[in-house]
């Protein structure tokens, strides 16, 4: 049992030695001083989520990293001349008011200027994406595709949202119908398709490029 005489991110930092996953029941308050205490850019990825700081191993396998650096460039060379949108990887929290929730997405495309969810002397939340990229795995397609979604969907300013199977063929688009009550979802599961994204397309080839199954 942890002592409880150790701080939060203490007990984050003990327990990630020996969890992959750790949740932690605490207030939003707690949790941007988790943040904060960890600093920019800590070894694992921070979430709140349901009232718990989602604490996870960051290392990432051989398949996330490529399909990130695959999508991230399809998605660069897409909106390379669209005004105000820019594409930015997974250290941008995104922090949905509605929901009190807290989340890095894989990959953001950003609406410019940026809006911010500010706290003093901590880590903001940027509030106004324009589309968010998950690559899911076993562990985390629950959060993913539940609350997480549940609560993407609450944001006036997002268009997409993507998900992408990082162990087989398999992308889901999200895509908003006028408000955020109605969405209409396209799945996709062949290498030999194209994806409708707006008015772009983009290869499942191309995304899972030199990915292995």
């Amino acid at each position: 049992m942890v002592s409880a005489t150790l701080s939060l991110a203490q007990q984050i930092a003990d327990r990630l030695q020996t969890e992959e996953i750790v949740l932690i029941p605490a207030t939003l308050d707690e949790f941007w001083e988790v943040v904060e205490e960890f600093g920019e850019e800590p070894d694992f990825d921070l979430e709140y989520i349901n009232g718990n700081i989602k604490a996870q191993d960051g290392v990432a396998i051989d398949n996330h990293e490529v399909m990130v650096t695959n999508v991230g460039r399809i998605l660069g060379m897409a909106f390379y001349n669209v005004p105000n949108l820019r594409v930015m990887g997974s250290n941008k929290t995104i922090y949905i008011t509605a929901c009190e929730t807290a989340v890095k997405p894989d990959l953001v495309v950003m609406g410019e200027p940026s809006q911010f969810f500010r706290r003093k002397g901590q880590e903001p939340g940027t509030t106004n994406p324009y589309m968010v990229v998950e690559i899911f795995s076993d562990s985390t397609q629950k959060d993913d595709r539940g609350e997480k979604l549940r609560c993407y969907k609450l944001l006036e300013s997002i268009q997409h949202i993507i998900y992408i199977d990082q162990f087989k063929p398999y992308v889901s688009v999200y895509t908003k119908n006028g408000d955020v009550h109605h969405w209409y979802e396209v799945d996709y599961y062949s290498l030999d398709e194209t994806v409708k994204i707006g008015d772009f397309d983009l290869s499942m080839g191309d995304i899972y490029h030199k990915v292995d199954f």
